[in-house]
């Protein structure tokens, strides 16, 4: 919060910058990886799945270093709803199985440049750098009794990723749609150690995303920018 009321200060004093309010919805896509011998891969390994949604909401800031042309960060927060055990491949008894919830946070900093325009329109397009990190997820083991797990299992919770995107801005709002994919993967740690079977093969998942966000600017930088 000190950050947050350090930057409006900052911004209202200062008409380079925007910061704004984000909130979105969109779909993730998982690839898994098996690292071994095909002959070992577990029977009936699901190796692709998506979520089933992908809420977002986020802070984003810009500062213009020219005109049409700003640097851009943003801390987001995303809620994805996924099938039931298909993320970590955990069996279970469960008589009344019900989706997994899963919490992510991401800091991204990239460019956005502006169409030239007389307009009250302004066309843009995003590309950057992010940082994704697994928070945590809800499932429910045993009937309806829901459980929080603030753990990525036996995988690594970071992923670097990258993204671009289109938008345009009108007054203070703003509608982009944005594409992100992992630059690497999340590998499982270990696994023949931790499960005690040589045949246990290590694996690793990597994601893409698309998602419609929508923005609001508490703090909007002068036109002559834009």
């Amino acid at each position: 919060m000190l950050l947050v009321m350090q930057t409006l200060a900052l911004a209202q004093n200062n008409k380079k910058w925007n910061v704004g309010v984000t909130g979105g919805l969109g779909r993730d896509f998982f690839y898994r990886k098996y690292h071994g011998p095909r002959n070992e891969i577990p029977p009936g390994a699901i190796r692709f799945f998506n979520s089933l949604n992908s809420l977002k909401a986020g802070l984003s800031v810009e500062r213009f270093i020219r005109p049409r042309l700003a640097i851009k960060s943003q801390l987001e927060c995303s809620f994805l709803e996924m099938p039931n055990k298909v993320m970590f491949e955990i069996s279970s008894i469960a008589w009344y199985p019900k989706n997994e919830k899963h919490y992510w946070g991401s800091f991204s900093i990239g460019a956005r440049g502006y169409l030239k325009s007389a307009g009250p329109f302004k066309v843009f397009a995003d590309i950057g750098v992010q940082g994704d990190y697994f928070l945590g997820l809800k499932r429910y083991p045993e009937g309806q009794l829901r459980r929080s797990y603030w753990e990525a299992e036996d995988y690594f919770p970071f992923v670097p990723s990258a993204y671009g995107g289109i938008g345009v801005r009108w007054k203070r709002f703003a509608l982009a749609a944005d594409y992100q994919f992992n630059i690497a993967r999340t590998f499982a740690i270990d696994n023949p150690k931790i499960y005690n079977n040589p045949k246990h093969l290590k694996r690793s998942i990597s994601r893409q995303g698309v998602s419609l966000k929508a923005t609001f600017l508490l703090i909007k930088a002068g036109e002559q920018w834009y």
